[in-house]
């Protein structure tokens, strides 16, 4: 017996139902009763089939519009459902629209997109590609919150050369006067790297048992390195430790630990605690002055090129209004001063091609 299933296709129901439509015009008029009550069986079978055929176009319709979302709106097919900051029902509910995502140096809108993808973490990279096809070259300087802290996005920053002044999770914990990492997580175990094995709180080893790999929604390799305790039976912290039955089985991924350490670096240093406090000043007052001071809370339009086109002449207005401001507070020589500084950058930017741009990034 031969128990493959078989996709059917809306084309091949199309054929089916052809065929069945034509024996049916081809055969004879049932003379009895019984031939015009299997006559009538078969006709209905038909329909059937006819509507399953619509059904599964209309499937197969609804995903081409999903693509790899979760959800879309039936009247901006390229807006996804997401929880939106500004929740007046306080519910927790969704309403379609997108994640938006501005770079800014001081407090000036230089870069903007959108992207159906509710999760900060999968945005980064598409978007600091964005602001290599607007400006002919990556950023060299990023600064990013907590959101964006993932191992693809520190490996794509380290692979071309950027400093990542990008936060983790858990970073502004340990930062606290009175934190005390928990002995007993995996991440906190000792670890030797030159002869790969850890070891638990109380003292014994953990040798490599096996390497397990993942893949991100972007497609991203991610490696853990398994670890396991040779005897944990009897031991006086086991009841703190874990509560699995047998020997205890941690997973570590040491790339990851590694951009940790290179960005907590980063963060702790001079420059990293002047970029952190600016951080704070700059896209997030940006966002405040568009939603409370301008009352631009929501898209005007639909479809993702006419929201792109509505927030465009946003930031163009909104780069005007804050050169005005400069302008007011410290005179036409802020604005000589500003243009002779780009004409200066322009020129040695096709000298040397190596201008750095500062990013600071929010959504």
């Amino acid at each position: 017996e031969n128990n493959e299933e078989i996709e059917f296709s809306p084309s091949m129901l199309t054929e089916m139902a052809g065929e069945l439509h034509n024996a049916l015009e081809q055969a004879s008029e049932p003379s009895t009763k019984e031939q015009k009550s299997a006559l009538r069986k078969k006709r209905r079978q038909l329909k059937e089939l006819e509507a399953h055929r619509d059904k599964l176009q209309e499937y197969n319709n609804h995903l081409d519009n999903l693509q790899d979302r979760n959800s879309y709106s039936k009247t901006d097919k390229e807006a996804t459902f997401m929880r939106m900051k500004e929740d007046a029902m306080r519910n927790g509910q969704t309403k379609p629209g997108y994640n938006l995502q501005i770079a800014t140096e001081n407090q000036f809108i230089i870069d903007y997109s959108l992207f159906p993808n509710p999760t900060d973490t999968l945005t980064m990279i598409p978007f600091l590609k964005s602001f290599a096809d607007r400006y002919g070259q990556l950023a060299h300087t990023v600064v990013a919150d907590s959101g964006y802290g993932s191992e693809e996005n520190y490996h794509f920053m380290s692979e071309n050369g950027m400093e990542a002044y990008v936060k983790y999770n858990y970073f502004h914990m340990e930062q606290r006067p009175r934190f005390k990492p928990n002995p007993f997580k995996a991440e906190n175990f000792f670890y030797n790297e030159e002869q790969d094995y850890c070891v638990c709180p109380m003292g014994q080893k953990m040798q490599r048992v096996g390497t397990r790999h993942t893949k991100t929604e972007s497609g991203y390799v991610v490696e853990y390195a398994r670890y396991r305790a040779v005897r944990c039976e009897g031991c006086p912290l086991r009841c703190l430790c874990f509560k699995a039955k047998g020997n205890r089985t941690i997973e570590l991924n040491h790339r990851l630990r590694i951009y940790k350490q290179k960005a907590r670096e980063l963060l702790c240093s001079e420059e990293g605690l002047k970029h952190r406090g600016q951080r704070c000043i700059e896209p997030e007052a940006v966002f405040g002055q568009i939603k409370y001071n301008m009352n631009y809370k929501r898209f005007r339009h639909f479809g993702k090129d006419k929201v792109l086109m509505d927030f465009s002449f946003l930031a163009i207005a909104f780069n005007i209004k804050k050169m005005c401001t400069k302008m007011n507070k410290e005179g036409i020589n802020w604005l000589i001063k500003h243009l002779y500084g780009l004409i200066t950058d322009h020129l040695s930017y096709r000298e040397q091609n190596n201008r750095d741009y500062l990013l600071n990034i929010a959504a």
